[in-house]
């Protein structure tokens, strides 16, 4: 069912009620959308989404140096893998941000005030618990623990090509 605009006006005025629970202004603009700051220093943005009658949560977990990345990625994808870490939400990394970010769409169709403040305090949860796990995935993959990890695993190779040592066993 698509949401009338009277709706949205609804929904406008119910973030910024919970913003105010929080401290953070949450007006959307002209264009559907606010940016909040966070507490622990990393945006938060929350757009309407009209074409697809959403209402999307998405914040920056952090950037991700280029010594990081594969061991970094790898622990975010299978962490998105069936949302299994996630809980609904999705990591993803914003190029023109080249920030990984995290983002988690609400339907308007049968949103209320209470499943909008609901989402919205679970999201903050879910973003500081990830923004937290996110520090120790980048801590551990710039160790050299981690960059030895690699060689070791490289030197235990047989020189044979994996996919032949699959079709052997």
């Amino acid at each position: 069912m698509k949401k009338e605009k009277s709706d949205m006006k609804e929904i406008k005025l119910v973030l910024k009620e919970i913003g105010g629970k929080h401290g953070l202004e949450m007006n959307l603009d002209e264009n559907g959308a606010c940016t909040l700051d966070l507490a622990d220093g990393r945006i938060m943005l929350v757009q309407e989404r009209p074409g697809l009658d959403e209402l999307d949560f998405v914040a920056t977990l952090g950037p991700v140096p280029g010594e990081a990345r594969a061991a970094v990625f790898t622990e975010l994808l299978s962490a998105n893998f069936y949302w299994n870490d996630t809980y609904g939400a999705t990591i993803s990394w914003n190029a023109d941000l080249e920030e990984a970010v995290i983002m988690y769409p609400l339907r308007l169709d049968d949103a209320t005030a209470e499943s909008v403040e609901t989402v919205f305090n679970r999201f903050l949860e879910l973003q500081s618990a990830w923004a937290e796990r996110f520090a120790g995935l980048l801590a551990e993959a710039q160790t050299d623990g981690g960059a030895e990890q690699f060689e070791d695993d490289e030197e235990e190779s047989s020189g044979e090509n994996d996919s032949d040592l699959i079709i052997k066993a």
